[in-house]
């Protein structure tokens, strides 16, 4: 026996460096193989589009938030210059959307990515060229015949502006909209991962590109610097996108073939003729366009634009989605501005920010699984009611203790007298006359007898106009006990843990149309989409200017959560048209009923129905591929 051991070990120890040799070996294959496939990977049409996206993005989040400060610069101490470019801009999508889209349906692909690429790019260059010009000779240009010089410099910066951000919607829609889907030849998870990772990288741009920006211009300490470097940085990309642009278009053959509007239609005309008898049927021309239609194009392509939208059997879902954009429950200004008066330092509010953005991103990660599991339509439903019923912590901040939310703040501010103003112990109002810069405010000191922290209280003291060293909005005292930050932690918890849901809802629309418009009017579509989207964002802007105060913000918190559920509720209706049903109440009810114990229910029959799904390939089954279920032998029952 001992023998056979020893002649067992001395076998082992022979062949030990043997299996290390292979192990290493082994492991050098793994490690090749991973080199290989990150060198295919770069060497891939996906990363091209990667690479063009970031580059892309890039370049529109800095100068987003570059143009805002550079025309700050040129207007100290107003935002008349800001707020004009802000309502032109918003003008100019909202009319010119649908017009846009059509013009991409019309081009072919290249020629169309190429010209949107080159006046967005150029519009960037040239205003800031001018912007560099205008800060160079500022005095000159001031005091020239009354400042009118200053004032088409102003004028000329916004246009191009404007001209800028509708080439960027143009190229937009043709990389996001129309070649992603060409790229995935049909294949839903890629698209999938396609439309989640370009999400991704926006979000991303966005988060990054304003604090490179602002740290360029910090240590440069020249907005004339800022201004080139911002020209020499589209100039650049330009270039590096348009040389992108075409190895995408070259590696994609499918790309150089569009189906061109009045196609489809010519299709069917071809299929039902009878060959037997080509010369019965008459060759048709098209009408020549009529004087009115030519001087009209533009407005009767506007009004078919729409038209082609609200014929789509998805456009509930469209029309939902741009709900959303009218809301105050987001990291913008207004909502920074507004948590800024409740106490929190500008630390937090970056945080929360970060935050925000971060969960963002992970919605994007969750959407592409999420998908593959149950579906795209239930997708939707899944993002919409994880999106509405968070922001319910939004509206329960309303009247959480600190809110300063004051539902007859203006009634009562109209009808301040002398007998409501509180004056300090040691002041009287008898023979008091009041020196011209003093003056009846309300206070902005808490209410003694008021459970909550109104920026404003109903009480008026003498207050003192504030100087131009000051800010107008007096913070909140030192010692404000913990519970006083209630409201805000709600409505910051709320707003954060939100965005997983609000970015996975906006994939599965965003897929939706990809999948089940046409070709050929996928263009004008998203651009209607996009017009839509802008015009609730104007709202949201004008109702600030209806309540701008505080104490009123509650209102608007109200009505931005009635927006959301309403757009939830607009894509749960065009679900249900498509899939029948929301929920197999039915089945929940045989669970329940008394004597049902012995009936075995899968957890998948809950969801998706009972029996077997009918194929995919089947007519009735045509809006439903999607919703079909994979591994559908792994399901557990109930």
């Amino acid at each position: 026996m001992e023998g056979g051991k020893e002649e067992v070990e001395e076998e082992e120890q022979r062949l030990r460096p043997e299996q290390d040799e292979k192990k290493r070996e082994g492991s050098k294959g793994e490690q090749k193989g991973c080199t290989d496939r990150m060198k295919d990977f770069v060497q891939s049409t996906t990363f091209l589009v990667y690479t063009e996206a970031t580059l892309s993005t890039w370049g529109d989040r800095m100068w987003s938030f570059a143009v805002a400060l550079f025309l700050i610069e040129l207007s100290p101490g107003s935002l008349r210059l800001t707020a004009v470019y802000g309502f032109s801009k918003s003008c100019a999508v909202l009319l010119l959307g649908a017009v846009i889209g059509d013009w991409v349906d019309r081009t072919a692909r290249l020629t169309a990515v190429r010209i949107a690429l080159v006046v967005q790019n150029g519009s960037v260059v040239l205003c800031s060229v001018v912007l560099a010009l205008t800060l160079i000779y500022r005095a000159e240009i001031e005091n020239l015949q009354g400042g009118w010089l200053m004032t088409f410099c102003q004028v000329v910066l916004i246009t191009l502006a404007v001209v800028a951000i509708l080439a960027g919607q143009a190229t937009r829609i043709c990389l996001n909209k129309d070649w992603v889907v060409v790229i995935a030849g049909g294949d839903k998870e890629k698209l999938a991962k396609l439309n989640a990772a370009m999400r991704r990288i926006d979000l991303c741009s966005k988060i990054l590109a304003p604090v490179v920006v602002a740290q360029i211009m910090t240590f440069v300490s020249m907005w004339l610097h800022g201004a080139l470097f911002i020209a020499g940085w589209n100039v650049v990309s330009m270039a590096i996108e348009y040389y992108l642009y075409h190895r995408v278009y070259n590696s994609v053959p499918a790309l150089a073939v569009k189906e061109k509007k009045g196609d489809k239609k010519d299709k069917g005309k071809d299929k039902d003729d009878d060959p037997e008898n080509p010369e019965e049927e008459p060759v048709q021309t098209k009408p020549r366009p009529t004087c009115f239609q030519k001087m009209f194009k533009p407005v009767l392509t506007l009004v078919n634009g729409w038209k082609t939208y609200f014929q789509q059997a998805c456009f509930r879902a469209g029309l939902g989605l741009s709900f959303l954009y009218m809301t105050f429950l987001g990291f913008d200004n207004i909502m920074v501005g507004f948590v800024y008066t409740q106490g929190l330092s500008e630390l937090t509010v970056s945080l929360l920010v970060a935050a925000g953005a971060l969960l963002g991103v992970a919605g994007t990660f969750i959407y592409p699984p999420l998908r593959k599991k149950v579906g795209l339509h239930r997708t939707g439903l899944i993002s919409g009611t994880l999106h509405w019923s968070i922001l319910i912590l939004c509206v329960a901040s309303v009247w959480a203790p600190g809110s300063p939310f004051d539902p007859f703040y203006y009634s009562r501010s109209s009808n301040v007298t002398l007998a409501d103003v509180t004056l300090p112990p040691d002041v009287t109002l008898t023979n008091v006359t009041l020196p011209p810069d003093v003056s009846l405010l309300p206070t902005f000191a808490p209410s003694s007898n008021s459970s909550v922290f109104p920026l404003f209280s109903n009480e008026t003291t003498l207050h003192t106009p504030v100087d131009s060293t000051t800010t107008g909005l007096q913070d909140p005292p030192a010692d404000r006990p913990l519970w006083m930050y209630t409201s805000v932690a709600l409505l910051m918890t709320g707003v954060t843990l939100g965005r997983i849901g609000l970015w996975m809802y906006d994939l599965t629309v965003t897929q939706l149309y990809q999948e089940t418009v046409e070709e050929n009017h996928r263009g004008v579509v998203f651009g209607v989409q996009n017009s839509l989207n802008f015009f609730m964002d104007m709202m949201h802007f004008l109702l600030v200017i209806v309540l701008p105060a505080p104490e009123t913000f509650g209102f608007l918190i109200l009505l931005s959560f009635v927006f959301t559920v309403s757009g939830h509720l607009l894509y749960a209706s065009y679900s249900r048209q498509v899939r029948g049903h929301l929920f197999h109440f039915d089945l929940l009810c045989r669970l329940c009923k008394p004597g049902s114990s012995h009936k075995i229910v899968t957890l998948a029959e809950l969801v998706e129905g009972p029996g077997t799904q009918e194929p995919l390939s089947s007519p009735n089954n045509a809006n439903r591929q999607d919703e079909s279920t994979p591994n559908a032998e792994e399901k557990s029952s109930v």
